[in-house]
């Protein structure tokens, strides 16, 4: 469903800010996709979602390829790379073909033609993008990378245009001067406003030339995103400590160890192999006693994606450049103020001078527990000195 606009990571909302907790709840049930028509000219009649199948058993119909419906069930094991390219184009497809029906409708615009519809347009393609991003993150494989990776701009460019679609913006404004648009209340009143404030925020009023250039910047940054994402991925999962000596592993907890164990069993290797996953980071910066080995594994943690191949520090030069240019694009003095325009800072500044005015009301009790902290450290330890990896430790 349209969540707007999605540049930065295509299957997350980077427009849309995450709903607060007193953010109205809107549910819109969207309907069906038509199920394709049966072309058998014999048997029993088929039921939408069962075949009929031999002694009178069902069996449910599945599609070739598993991103292009909507389940209640993920299959996530059935989806592959090649599933990828193929079910994104359909989707975008047919989304298009959704827009653009409802940007050239004669029919007198009501909520549930336009609003609702466009809520409804991108849904399976939300879905799909989801589902990818989700296994990219968590269980990629080079070919899946790839796949995700090539249809990653396509659905960014996708999300760019639809604030940028002149005639689906007048259908919203015709929309808001309808007697029913005035009459809404709760969250379809909030939905209707969001989705106006949020068109008019993505360039809906730029000229052709503006559009055009922030389209452009609004697929960069997606790709820019995507690849500072996925190098953070690569350099959390390329890194393993193997500890030989099991007398190093004091405080450990037993749960703890032996999944080390485990760990390095699975990989063919002896010994105990900790990463920086959190089920392995965090037992060994809260219970080993080994220092040593608690800042390695701290210093491995906090540098990630800071070295080839996996160096973040040129893409975020660009990243930042981009945001600038979008924002002074769009009529911001900078990111910090377009990002936090709908939300309850609303510039940089006030943002900023929240975060000063919280620092110096907290930090005397920051101070104390430092102390406190250090003065534990000292009387068990006969020392005072307190690195970031022995905080947790220690504490």
């Amino acid at each position: 469903m349209y969540r707007g606009h999605r540049a930065e990571g295509a299957h997350r909302s980077a427009l849309r800010p995450p709903r607060s907790g007193c953010e109205p709840r809107l549910r819109i049930r969207c309907p069906p996709r038509p199920e394709p028509p049966d072309l058998r000219t014999s048997g029993p009649r088929r039921v939408p979602g069962l075949v009929s199948h031999s002694r009178g058993k069902l069996r449910r119909v599945t599609t070739a390829n598993p991103l292009t419906e909507i389940r209640f069930e993920i299959p996530f094991d059935r989806v592959r790379a090649e599933h990828v390219g193929p079910a994104i184009d359909e989707l975008i497809a047919d989304a298009d073909r959704a827009i653009e029906a409802i940007a050239t409708s004669t029919a007198p615009r009501t909520y549930a033609n336009t609003l609702e519809a466009l809520e409804c347009a991108t849904e399976r393609l939300e879905y799909a993008m989801g589902v990818v991003g989700h296994l990219e993150s968590v269980a990629t494989t080079p070919a899946l990378r790839d796949a995700y990776n090539a249809v990653q701009p396509k659905v960014s460019a996708f999300y760019s245009k639809i604030p940028l679609h002149a005639g689906l913006w007048k259908a919203l404004q015709a929309l808001a001067e309808t007697a029913e648009a005035k009459a809404l209340k709760g969250a379809q009143r909030r939905f209707l406003a969001k989705t106006l404030d949020d068109f008019r925020r993505h360039g809906a009023e730029l000229d052709a030339a503006g559009k055009s250039r922030l389209s452009e910047i609004d697929v960069s940054l997606s790709e820019l995103t995507t690849k500072f994402a996925q190098n953070v991925l690569d350099s959390t999962n390329v890194f393993e400590l193997l500890v030989d000596d099991e007398s190093k592993l004091a405080g450990l907890p037993a749960s703890a160890k032996e999944a080390a164990r485990e760990s390095a069993r699975s990989k063919g290797k002896d010994g105990f192999r900790f990463t920086l996953q959190a089920p392995s980071l965090i037992p060994v910066l809260t219970y080993l006693d080994d220092g040593s080995i608690r800042e390695q594994i701290w210093r491995a943690y906090n540098t990630r994606a800071t070295r080839a191949p996996n160096d973040n520090g040129p893409l975020l030069g660009r990243i930042i450049e981009l945001r600038r240019e979008k924002a002074k694009l769009l009529g911001f003095k900078d990111f910090a103020d377009f990002a936090l325009h709908d939300r309850m800072a609303k510039n940089g500044d006030r943002a900023e001078s929240f975060v000063e005015e919280l620092w110096q009301k907290t930090k005397p009790h920051f101070e104390e527990e430092n102390d406190a902290l250090r003065a534990f450290k000292r009387k068990q330890t006969g020392s005072d000195a307190m690195e970031p990896w022995d905080v947790g430790y220690w504490a």
